[in-house]
């Protein structure tokens, strides 16, 4: 920048001077050209009267004199030819003159002019002048020319406009060095005020320090570094909401969709993508190509016809439940952004339809396992109060009363405890470390006589404790322990056993029972699932709660559930523990 101004400056100044000199030369030459004239009029009367007067030829040499003196004068006849001179300068030039143009001078009754003198190469100054003089010419007249030297080829003239030359130059060279020097003190500023603005167009917005000698320039540059720190401080405060309304839309677990007044997609966030496998940008696009759901779609656009927010309803997409609501955006919300007409929250609800629909098949297996015991405690108690029954057959009705009870016992006992394993009360625990071979030699303890039954021999080694829920984790062992025993065989074993490695410990219970097989292994842990029990070697009938609750306790407790089986070979069940 600085370069360039200081081209331009010195152009300039250069182009000032030169027309300076110009007009020098141009005053000097038209003040000496009018100081010339007026020397020849001053003295052109002497000569004029003398030779209006002359009758001869020596009369008129007398009046012409010898030697130019102050004025050139030659007499020209009209034919133009020239009769005498008191000088030899212009005998060839003089003499070319024709009769039309002495005819002209007499008409005009003189004529001025510049003329060059090829002999001597002078410039001169001429008047010419018509003269009546009947006596020296047969036509009556002669022509007068007065002159005098306006040459500008003498060494004088020349060292004057050499020396104007060099004090152009000199004048030219300190002018462009004063100028120079007052660019870098006062125009500097002017480039750091480029390179500022340049900044600005990139983001940047760094204010720039310097001082100039100039208040004017410094007013600008302050004003201009306020406006970058006050631009500055917004454009930070407006990445930071932007950044964080991006986070919180692309985390948020809501698919969000804005929709201008024409449905169109204005903002779609990274869950909505995944929910409806998205590649390409869906921006601009009608709402139509996302939602299929024609009825989904239609409580859509009535809600947005209407002005009130709605569900629209719920969609299975992908094998999930997806809730969708319609969302009205106010006009005050967004003033500027008048194109945002509405949002569309998709929000996947598949948990709690699963849910319900676990909920609602509880209660209906619960129904019909309470049904069974009920029943038959109502038939043996009316079979009872018949009169005429033995006693043989009363204590028999008693007994079975008394195993449906128990039956009905353990089934309202096991639901209770998944009740409260789901309910919000164990949503807050407080564990504490549980030693893990207690609560199995207390589990052992508990079902020896039903394991001593059937001749099933129960065993239990190894060490470790775990932090989590004493009463839970007594109920985790006693169900694999159970089931361990209730589908075994006759003289067969249940190994419990407690691994403690370096990451993790495993708890093991292992029999030598009848198996499971490999398409009933993922329905396990499904409640009331029933593997056919015709096998059991126990008098407790299941009720498809017990791995159930092993698999809810093992899931509060961060534990992995692993089962492996093989029908006729027993079963494994193992609980890892994360340390």
């Amino acid at each position: 920048m600085n370069k360039r101004i200081f081209r331009k400056i010195f152009w300039a100044t250069a182009l000032v001077l030169l027309l300076s000199v110009v007009v020098c030369f141009s005053l000097i030459y038209g003040i000496t050209y009018y100081s010339k004239r007026e020397l020849i009029e001053k003295n052109k009367p002497s000569y004029s009267d003398r030779i209006h007067s002359a009758n001869t030829f020596e009369e008129l040499q007398d009046a012409v004199g010898e030697g130019e003196g102050l004025l050139y004068v030659a007499v020209l006849s009209s034919s133009g030819k020239l009769v005498i001179s008191n000088s030899t300068l212009a005998e060839e030039e003089i003499s070319v003159k024709d009769s039309s143009f002495t005819a002209k001078v007499r008409e005009k009754g003189s004529l001025t002019r510049l003329e060059r003198f090829y002999r001597g190469g002078e410039t001169m100054l001429i008047i010419y002048e018509a003269i009546e003089s009947p006596a020296l010419d047969e036509d009556g007249f002669i022509v007068v020319a007065y002159g005098v030297d306006m040459s500008f080829n003498d060494l004088y003239f020349w060292l004057t406009v050499g020396g104007c030359i060099v004090a152009w130059i000199i004048i030219a060279a300190i002018t462009n060095v004063i100028f120079s020097n007052y660019i870098k003190d006062e125009v500097m500023p002017l480039e750091k005020i480029q390179v500022m603005l340049e900044n600005f167009n990139k983001g940047n917005y760094k204010p720039v320090k310097y001082e100039a000698k100039f208040g004017d320039i410094d007013k600008i540059v302050d004003n201009i570094n306020e406006a970058a720190e006050k631009l500055s401080n917004t454009v930070s405060d407006l990445r930071y909401e932007q950044t964080k309304s991006k986070f919180i839309i692309e985390n948020v677990a809501q698919g969000i969709i804005a929709l201008n007044g024409q449905n169109k997609v204005m903002i779609l966030n990274d869950v909505v993508a995944e929910i409806f496998d998205i590649k390409a940008n869906m921006v601009g696009m009608e709402i139509s190509s996302l939602i299929k759901d024609e009825k989904i779609l239609n409580e859509v656009l009535r809600a947005v016809e209407t002005g009130e927010n709605a569900t629209a309803g719920e969609t299975v997409i992908g094998g999930k439940v997806y809730r969708v609501d319609c969302r009205i955006v106010g006009e005050e919300i967004f003033e500027e952004l008048k194109d945002i007409k509405y949002f569309i929250l998709v929000t996947d609800v598949t948990s709690e339809a699963n849910l319900a629909k676990i909920r609602s098949e509880f209660f209906f297996n619960a129904s019909h396992e309470l049904k069974s015991p009920l029943t038959a405690i109502m038939g043996f108690s009316e079979l009872m109060m018949k009169p005429g029954l033995s006693e043989e057959n009363r204590a028999k009705c008693a007994n079975d009363i008394h195993e449906s009870s128990k039956r009905m016992a353990t089934l309202i006992e096991k639901m209770i405890t998944l009740g409260r394993l789901d309910s919000a009360q164990y949503a807050e625990r407080n564990f504490e470390t549980v030693d893990l071979r207690k609560t199995c030699d207390e589990a052992l303890k508990r079902l020896g006589i039903i394991a001593d039954s059937i001749g099933v021999k129960m065993t239990c080694s190894g060490e470790a404790t775990v932090d989590g829920d004493p009463n839970q984790l007594s109920i985790l062992v006693s169900n694999l322990v159970s089931n361990a025993i209730k589908y075994n065989k006759e003289n067969g074993s249940v190994t419990v056993k407690i691994t403690q490695k370096e990451n993790t410990v495993e708890l093991c219970v292992e029999d030598t029972g009848i198996g499971i097989g490999k398409k009933d292994i993922p329905h396990l842990c499904e409640r009331f699932f029933r593997v056919n029990s015709a096998h059991s070697k126990t008098s407790l009938d299941s009720n498809g709660l017990g791995l159930a609750i092993v698999k809810h306790i093992a899931d509060d407790h961060g534990a992995e559930l692993k089962i492996e089986s093989e029908v006729g070979k027993g079963s494994k069940f193992t609980i890892i523990f994360k340390r």
